[in-house]
């Protein structure tokens, strides 16, 4: 075993780091990041819609869609929060191709407004402002939310690069000294955002001529439901529920170093789901206007129990079965940060992280606990994931939540839990052997 981490350690981990640290990735990871305020508000708002307000409401299930109080919410209340959807969930492309011009600019230490803006502009023109696609999600009429999604990556990623090319060249418009910072600042962007604005126009002038419509379009229909395809495979989702722990038993953030694959295509998927759920959409599978099997959601409502490695059942067994003493303290002040889905105290206390103990259950856990999800979802025993829920939501009330109240997940989410503790506990008794041979060793040393 020691072999194996040491093998891992020397050729693993400096990929690994140069992953986690490659600029446009970091940027990507940051982008979405910085979206958390209009995701997380717009996500609040549609959870009390589908909770409390509409027809198709949990509390509907229970009184009837029929009654009064659903009836009066419906028309008065409902209408409020899907306005807030409407300005937040409904232009996360056109907020995350802002977010990444930002984030690429402050990383190669130029205008980060001034990017942005200009990644803003290339979107736009390119098509974003119209969609007519009569066979997936007919009524959304534009590309400004989920599906916008990957063209806004692309954007977001190449237009910085035009304009950090032309800044680099010096063809700017340079101001005296006198003239305040800011007015510098956009006199110097007029060039070169110029320039990158033209090449976006010349690129959806040929799209529009050749291929007789929009990037947006082409995209959607060439690749973007391939790619959605792709990212429901069981193999794809396992490998990443694989990855995650596998970085963080050498101390990186997996979750982290992922997050720029995971939020583009998981991500995205759940903005669908959101969507067609609220339109009445309840077919699950892969094919155009069906709930996703899996999105990003799942791995918070099923897979983190606790934190990456579903480290919360790992803490039972260390408070129900370990002899190390301070494995339990470890365990005992892990508890509350757990059960809100914080483990850094658990990961670097024991530590897991780097030890070899703990490899095989850590690394193990979470693509066991995905497959069960995953199929328990497609065979219809669990519901699909219609709701954003903060990830700090504890097990089970996550999944309940996240469902939109359906039973099976949350009996999905216990049986994870305790599969979890069946997988981690017979190493904590193998800890407990190792400390008992140490202290027995101690003891001959001593005497």
């Amino acid at each position: 075993m020691s072999a194996l981490v040491a093998f891992l350690e020397k050729h693993f981990v400096p990929i690994a780091a140069k992953i986690g640290g490659q600029k446009h990735l970091v940027a990507i990871r940051d982008a979405f990041a910085g979206l958390m305020p209009l995701v997380m508000a717009g996500a609040f708002a549609v959870l009390l819609n589908n909770v409390f307000f509409v027809p198709w409401s949990l509390l509907a299930g229970f009184i009837g869609e029929e009654s009064a109080f659903i009836q009066w919410t419906n028309t008065y209340i409902a209408p409020l929060f899907s306005l807030m959807e409407s300005g937040t969930l409904a232009i996360l492309a056109l907020g995350l191709v802002f977010s990444l011009g930002y984030n690429r600019a402050r990383g190669e230490d130029q205008d980060a407004l001034s990017t942005g803006l200009i990644n803003v502009a290339c979107f736009i023109l390119l098509g974003a402002l119209s969609r007519n696609n009569p066979d997936v999600a007919s009524w959304v009429t534009n590309y400004l939310g989920a599906q916008g999604i990957f063209i806004a990556l692309l954007v977001g990623l190449i237009a910085p690069e035009f304009y950090f090319l032309f800044v680099r060249r010096n063809w700017v418009i340079k101001m005296p000294e006198q003239v305040p910072p800011a007015v510098t600042r956009g006199f110097m962007a007029v060039i070169p955002g110029f320039i990158t604005i033209l090449i976006a126009s010349i690129v959806a002038y040929i799209f529009n001529m050749a291929a007789e419509t929009n990037i947006f379009a082409w995209f959607e229909n060439t690749f973007s439901q391939s790619l959605m395809a792709l990212g429901q495979h069981i193999g794809s989702i396992v490998l990443i529920s694989f990855l995650i722990p596998l970085f963080w038993f050498f101390g990186l953030h997996g979750a982290n170093i992922l997050e720029a694959v995971m939020n583009p295509v998981y991500g995205t998927l759940a903005q669908m789901n959101i969507q067609y759920f609220q339109r009445g959409i309840t077919a699950v599978g892969t094919g155009a206007n069906e709930l996703a099997v899996w999105v990003r959601g799942s791995w918070d409502a099923y897979v983190f129990m606790g934190g990456s490695g579903a480290t919360l059942p790992l803490i039972l067994a260390f408070l129900l079965f370990s002899k190390v003493k301070e494995h339990k303290e470890i365990a005992k002040l892990g508890v509350a940060p757990g059960i809100f889905m914080i483990n850094e105290p658990i990961l670097f206390g024991i530590p897991i992280v780097l030890n070899p103990i703990f490899l095989i259950p850590f690394l193990l856990v979470q693509p066991v606990l995905t497959i069960v999800a995953y199929y328990a979802t497609v065979w219809g025993i669990a519901g699909p994931i219609v709701n954003a829920v903060p990830w700090t939501t504890p097990p089970i009330l996550n999944a309940l939540l996240a469902t939109n109240g359906s039973i099976g997940a949350v009996l999905v989410s216990v049986v994870n839990l305790v599969l979890a503790f069946i997988i981690y506990l017979p190493f904590v008794l193998v800890a407990n052997r190792q400390r008992a041979q140490e202290d027995e060793a101690e003891a001959k040393l001593a005497s």
